[in-house]
Parts: C-alpha cells; structure tokens; sequence
C-alpha cells in the first residue's frame, strides 16, 4: 500500500466509524411499551351453594368489586347460578356474613363448574366473619 502511514490510519478509522452506524443500528433494541396480552375466559354458568350454621344470617358475595349475590338467609342452605368468567388460575369472592347470634358460627361457600367439579370453602366467625376465598380448579 502507498502513501502516509497517517493517511492510511485516517482511511482505517473512517470506514470503521461508517460501519458502526449499520452495527448500532442492527443492535439497538426498540423502545417498544411490553404489550399486555389479556386473554379472557369465556364465562362459565356456575352454581353457588350457602350453608350455614346459624340463622337468620345476613351475607355478601363480591366479585371482581360487584356485589354478585346479597341476601339476608332465613334458612340454613341457599343456591344460586351464575355467569362468571373463571379463568384458569382461579377467582376470588369477597365474602361478609353476619350472623344474629354471637356464638361460633361457620358459612360453606360451594362453588360447581358445568364440567362437574365442585369447590369448598368454610368461612368462621363470632356474630360477623370476612375473608378472601379463592376458588381454583385443581
């Protein structure tokens, strides 16, 4: 090759600062927001059975920050169905009960899917109990 060693070092430096725009530009991740997949369940027809240990009690049942059944029980066991969408991993129902007597009292939430399967859940209380029941496919 001819010419000034400085000439040549110049030429060198050159064409490898041209070829780092390409290289930057094949290697930069893009700034894209995470895109949030949510795949909904196609609501199922459950069916929701109360038993409990004392009457008169009063009750309510949220889901999903809606009250979805609200009754003041006059009798030990009650049943209702529902369209819920219950994905895989599981829902929860906010469960308030009271009842008249202040007494160790209990509450049995039963939860039936149309496939069959069927959930419990016991709720414990003196005069008032509260929780939050996941109900899961196992």
């Amino acid at each position: 090759m001819r010419g000034s060693p400085l000439a040549q070092a110049i030429l060198v430096v050159a064409a490898l600062l041209l070829l780092l725009i390409p290289l930057h530009r094949l290697t930069q991740r893009e700034q894209r927001p995470p895109e949030l997949s949510v795949v909904s369940a196609a609501p199922k027809q459950v069916h929701l059975a109360v038993r409990t240990t004392a009457v008169p009690c009063r009750f309510q049942i949220t889901f999903l920050g809606k009250t979805l059944w609200a009754e003041d029980a006059g009798m030990p066991e009650l049943a209702k169905d529902f369209n819920i969408d219950f994905p895989k991993e599981g829902i929860d129902l906010v469960v308030d009960a009271t009842w008249e007597t202040k007494a160790l009292a209990a509450m049995e939430i039963t939860l039936s899917l149309p496939d069959g399967t069927t959930i419990h859940k016991t709720l414990w209380g003196q005069g008032t109990a509260d929780d939050v029941l996941t109900f899961k496919e196992e």
